[in-house]
């Protein structure tokens, strides 16, 4: 699945999509990922020129709270998800998985 927002494109292997995931859904600590929908290099915030990390290729889990990494705790972000994580101003509009959806 595209991710609904997206930062960039992957500068790790330049044919995915940065796109930012919620991870700890239904727990008190939800957090951000940026993941590539390609290679699934992750970073724990949005800015690539910080260190990144690949999941476990037979077991992908988040590097936060150990949960799985395309488990139902997590998901693609929310227009409202962004908001919540702050990282509204790091989605590059072009990059949308809907054109028209632009964040307020």
């Amino acid at each position: 699945m595209t991710p609904h927002y997206s930062i960039d494109y992957c500068p790790r292997c330049g044919a995915g999509l940065l796109g930012i995931r919620i991870c700890g859904l239904g727990t008190d600590e939800p957090h951000g990922l940026v993941v590539c929908d390609e290679c699934e290099s992750i970073w724990l915030e949005p800015d690539v020129t910080t260190p990144h990390q690949y999941p476990d290729a037979s077991d992908a889990r988040c590097p936060k709270c150990s949960d799985p990494l395309w488990g139902p705790q997590s998901r693609w972000a929310t227009r409202e998800d962004l908001v919540q994580l702050g990282w509204q101003d790091r989605v590059d509009p072009e990059l949308n998985g809907e054109p028209d959806d632009h964040i307020a």
